[in-house]
């Protein structure tokens, strides 16, 4: 078998290798230089070689699982196979794989200075897709996951995505160990910092399952940049360039526009020593926007510090959806934001680390359109708007548990249906607002606000104080006309929306919150 390697260039006396042995079956394991298994031979013995899913599973160790090239050796007869990581199938191959055709040479990443970098991960998910027929959200996933082991390499120092090797497999092996590495890291050091860091890193529990030919094949693109010292601007428009239509073509996500946000950030002017929550977070670009309008001003790096690692905090359900924020975020200079993957309309007793009435700023634009109706709501917390009421719409309760959310004196702005302001039948919710919050002001949105992300719907922003107040008092109200492009999405000359922020902030000034 080691002489069969050998013609195929697998040089034994330079490859670090192991052997074990069950009844019937020698074993031997080749290892990259990262100490990933790259290669598994098998010498059987008296047993049926062609079941290769029986021998693999009787003679697993630790570390196999980043192998996806087999080889079989029965009375001189040699089978190559290649393991699917996703669905365990086995695919025989008509010929070994050799090693000695160096495929790749070692790269020195280069710091990112031009837009090109805008198309790199739209053209690594579409190798992605093309190569292994993947879904386009399924492709998402395997790029967030391949973003997140290069960002650690980088991190760390150990440059595997641009290290030389002898073949496909030795490098896809080595970035799968990598991938399985960085996850390790994290979970041990960051759970030590973070309450229930588990609750968000979860998402990447799942191992790297595409072909070892993608993998390659990506991670030679990526191995051309260094991601760490791109323009943080650089990194989120072409992370957003992949994520955004994907997400809207396969999972219906209609995104809050990111000049919406920055009017948001803007009025709510965060700080250091403001700790912010998303209840709906989506892709978590309240919290990326406020890390950038909060941290270029910043001088104390221990505040600092705090504000990355403590004071961000986001819930959403659908774990694809936290992948997403999570590479987001860790590209914007934060990869351990607080995004729990739950649901943010639970009792907070369901919750291990999340309590009401404990936040200084809600940023957040709940789901529109459905409506809770009588016999799910045993499965919320307790929710005075739910009183005597069949069904309600679930911005509602997203309302209400922003609200719930806020300490006394925290700072709330919230998208919402302009019927909320308007509709006879939701005078219900305007008094419960009039008793539970100071309402600072109410910014009208463009029809076109949504309609590029296929929601064709009036909003309006409501920004208010939780407290309770019996005086009467001024409220903003604002128009924004152009929020900056059309309803096909397209740019426009004299968008608006600055004015009104800068507006808003000179009524603070004077009336305060």
């Amino acid at each position: 078998m080691k002489r069969f390697l050998n013609e195929y260039g697998y040089s034994l006396d330079q490859i670090r290798q192991d052997s074990s042995s069950w009844k019937d079956i020698e074993k031997l394991r080749l290892y990259s230089p990262n100490g990933a298994v790259f290669l598994i031979a098998y010498k059987v013995d008296g047993e049926d070689s062609s079941d290769i899913s029986s021998i693999y599973e009787k003679t697993k160790q630790e570390g196999d699982e980043h192998c996806s090239l087999l080889l079989v050796c029965n009375d001189g007869n040699f089978r190559c196979y290649s393991k699917n990581l996703k669905n365990r199938q086995y695919i025989l191959l008509k010929d070994m794989v050799p090693y000695f055709s160096r495929t790749f040479k070692s790269m020195q990443p280069t710091k990112i200075e031009s837009n090109h970098f805008e198309n790199v991960f739209f053209e690594a998910h579409s190798f992605l897709r093309d190569l292994d027929g993947l879904h386009p959200d399924e492709a998402l996933d395997e790029l967030c996951k391949l973003i997140y082991a290069k960002m650690y390499d980088e991190e760390s120092g150990l440059n595997v995505f641009s290290m030389a090797t002898g073949n496909v497999e030795e490098y896809a092996a080595s970035i799968r160990y990598l991938y399985s590495a960085a996850n390790e890291y994290d979970m041990r050091v960051y759970a030590l910092k973070i309450p229930g860091y588990k609750r968000s890193r979860g998402v990447f529990d799942e191992p790297l399952f595409i072909s070892s030919n993608a993998i390659a094949k990506t991670g030679q693109l990526f191995a051309k940049y260094n991601f760490s010292s791109a323009d943080i601007d650089f990194k989120a428009r072409a992370f957003q360039n992949v994520y955004k239509p994907t997400t809207r073509a396969g999972m219906g996500q209609y995104f809050t526009p990111l000049q919406v946000i920055r009017f948001i950030v803007f009025c709510m002017a965060p700080s250091l020593s403001d700790l912010i929550i998303d209840p709906f977070a989506g892709s978590a670009h309240f919290l990326t926007e406020s890390l950038s309008y909060v941290l270029p001003s910043a001088r104390n790096e221990k505040a600092k510090n705090e504000f990355v690692f403590y004071k961000l905090h986001g819930i959403e359900k659908s774990e694809r959806m936290v992948r997403i924020a999570m590479t987001d975020m860790r590209l914007h200079g934060d990869g351990h934001s607080n995004i729990r993957c739950t649901d943010a309309l639970l009792p907070f007793d369901s919750y291990t680390d999340l309590a009401s009435n404990s936040f200084d700023i809600v940023m957040t634009n709940p789901p529109f359109g459905s409506v809770l109706q009588k016999e799910s709501y045993s499965y919320l917390g307790d929710f005075e708007l739910l009183k005597e009421k069949t069904k309600v719409p679930l911005e509602v309760i997203g309302l209400e548990r922003s609200v719930q959310l806020l300490r006394e004196g925290g700072r709330m702005a919230i998208v919402l249906p302009e019927s909320i302001f308007v509709n006879k039948s939701y005078a219900y919710v305007r008094n419960w607002l009039q008793r539970n919050v100071k309402i600072r002001g109410i910014i009208s949105l463009p029809l076109s606000t949504f309609t590029p992300f296929g929601a064709n719907i009036k909003t309006s922003i409501l920004i208010a104080t939780k407290t309770k107040t019996l005086n009467d008092y001024k409220v903003f109200t604002g128009v924004i006309e152009d929020i900056g492009f059309d309803s096909k999405g397209n740019d426009t000359q004299s968008p608006d929306w600055l004015d009104v922020a800068k507006a808003f902030e000179s009524f603070i000034d004077e009336e305060g919150w």
